[in-house]
């Protein structure tokens, strides 16, 4: 679930439960986590601990151009994800490709941290360009070569 900033206000904190119960995902960008949670805390991990207490599997922090956080709730595992460092041409779209290539990337390995990568690669490669199928006339092995990359970046914290 990438949830709309709308949602993402302190008064609708008592329908957080019955939003991300049984949830595999919840993908929220970090100001957005950070309003929910005005009052309550100012650590992203805390946050992302609070909500994965309501049985929600994975929680990725959409950091823009600091890349991401991943919480993997059923290992307690912690990840931070750099963002590929791209040539930043039209930055809109990029969280709704980034949800698209986490969510390839997650049907096709069903690991969190790869499901990220795949998302992380997506955005990047979105935001170089303008318009909906810029991504599409990529070079063939550029994807992968950026995923490799990325690979080598991310840490565990």
């Amino acid at each position: 679930l990438d949830p709309s900033s709308g949602y993402m206000n302190p008064t609708f904190w008592g329908d957080v439960p019955a939003l991300i119960t049984g949830l595999t995902a919840f993908i929220p960008a970090e100001e957005d986590l950070r309003f929910l949670f005005q009052g309550r805390s100012d650590d992203l991990w805390q946050m992302c601990e609070a909500l994965a207490a309501y049985g929600c599997e994975i929680i990725v922090v959409k950091r823009g151009e600091r890349g991401q956080l991943l919480y993997d709730a059923a290992t307690r595992t912690r990840w931070e994800i750099t963002a590929y460092a791209a040539r930043v041409v039209d930055p809109g779209g990029a969280g709704d490709a980034f949800c698209g290539g986490f969510l390839a990337g997650y049907r096709r390995t069903y690991d969190p941290l790869q499901a990220v990568l795949h998302g992380n690669v997506s955005a990047s490669l979105v935001v170089e360009g303008v318009g909906p199928f810029y991504a599409l006339d990529a070079l063939p092995g550029l994807a992968q070569a950026r995923l490799d990359a990325l690979q080598l970046s991310t840490r565990k914290v």
